[in-house]
């Protein structure tokens, strides 16, 4: 009987990666299916199913990102806060190694924010998978909280892309606007406050 792929093998994996390898040197408005199908040695038929656009296409390389925190993460003891901050530093962690191809994403998509708008469901999804990390993923008004970690994570993108070894500022940037987001929650009427 043969074997299943292991996880470096399935085509979302060899795709995400082969994506954030162009990406260090190519801008996501250039990058095309195309290219990264024949740096993943995949023919661009078989993108049809898991990735036939590059919104989609975004979404795997967050996806991929997500299983790497999933790999080495663990929720630890503290608030929702603590763990919310946690599994966003391990976030950036997972991060670290693709960081040119983070920058090119980055500065793209602050450029064109309609990308980024086509691309929200792979970002909720992530933000969604994350909080299920922090076991921070019960209560109401749950697509509400993702929505915001997303925009929490996305804040901090641009200070971690100017941070040092230490983190400091993208710790920092983590830390408030985690806060600021639990105050504002706090006072919606659908939110219970839970730790």
């Amino acid at each position: 009987m043969p074997q299943k792929p292991g996880p470096e093998t399935r085509p979302e994996a060899k795709l995400a990666d082969a994506a954030l390898r162009l990406l260090a040197k190519t801008p996501w408005q250039d990058l095309t299916l195309a290219a990264v199908a024949r740096a993943a040695k995949l023919q661009l038929a078989d993108l049809q199913q898991i990735a036939p656009s590059k919104p989609r296409l975004f979404g795997l390389i967050l996806k991929r990102i997500g299983a790497a925190v999933a790999a080495q993460h663990r929720a630890g003891p503290g608030d929702i806060h603590d763990r919310m901050f946690e599994v966003a530093l391990a976030w950036f962690g997972a991060l670290a190694k693709h960081k040119k191809a983070v920058r090119s994403l980055y500065e793209c998509l602050r450029r064109d924010p309609l990308s980024l708008v086509s691309a929200r469901d792979g970002i909720l999804e992530a933000a969604h998978w994350l909080m299920a990390l922090a076991e921070a993923d019960r209560g109401p008004a749950l697509s509400l909280r993702a929505l915001g970690f997303a925009a929490v994570l996305g804040h901090a993108v641009p200070a971690w892309l100017d941070d040092g070894p230490d983190l400091a500022k993208t710790m920092s940037r983590l830390d408030a606007d985690l806060r600021h987001g639990e105050s504002v929650m706090k006072r919606a009427p659908l939110v219970e406050d839970d730790d």
